[in-house]
């Protein structure tokens, strides 16, 4: 088994006992949230071992993935002008996504961007601000999570991922978990940026 796998089926593992906890924090109460972003940073550990940016970006999407269990999810870096780009797609079967699958809703992407908050739509289309907009009616979205990634005062970019499924349980827990991801992740690939230039 490769590296890399090594390290996705050991993310796998650990977002599985994040969901496990953020379910039961239904119940109980926060107490599980601590234990939720504790597991977390084990997945963390496994973002900082990668200094290729690609294997980087790939290992940061599936991830992603199976924290939502969502369909699809995107990686954007922003332009010199801010302006939103394809960086790298993956589905949930771990397929790669080309920049002709990405079609995404714009509007969730300009709200992250605007407010640089992290946005959850737990059911896109009974959302009152969002689901009458025509890209999220044309593809039948009803997940969607998009999260900024910002490094100390520099966005970078944003992470956005969809389903055609409804969150099935969704806690303020989930955007707590979804917002500490996306900042570590920031920061493991600003590093793995200066790698490459040290380096390349």
């Amino acid at each position: 088994m490769s590296k890399k796998q090594d390290h996705l089926d050991d993310v796998d593992d650990v977002l599985a006992d994040v969901r496990r906890d953020l379910e039961l924090t239904q119940s109980t109460g926060e107490k599980y949230e601590l234990r939720a972003l504790q597991l977390l940073l084990q997945v963390t550990k496994s973002l900082h071992s990668q200094e290729d940016v690609h294997a980087l970006v790939a290992l940061i999407l599936d991830s992603m993935l199976a924290f939502a269990e969502a369909d699809r999810a995107f990686l954007m870096l922003l332009e010199e002008d801010s302006t939103p780009r394809f960086k790298l797609g993956r589905s949930y079967g771990g397929a790669y996504l080309s920049q002709d699958d990405f079609v995404i809703s714009t509007t969730v992407v300009r709200e992250t961007l605007s407010t640089m908050e992290p946005i959850i739509l737990a059911d896109a289309l009974s959302d009152a601000q969002f689901g009458k907009r025509q890209s999220i009616v044309d593809l039948n979205l009803r997940t969607i999570m998009a999260a900024p990634l910002r490094f100390k005062d520099q966005m970078l970019g944003l992470i956005y991922v969809d389903s055609q499924r409804p969150l099935a349980r969704y806690t303020k827990h989930h955007l707590h978990v979804l917002s500490s991801l996306a900042d570590q992740a920031a920061v493991a690939i600003y590093n793995a940026q200066k790698f490459e230039t040290r380096n390349g």
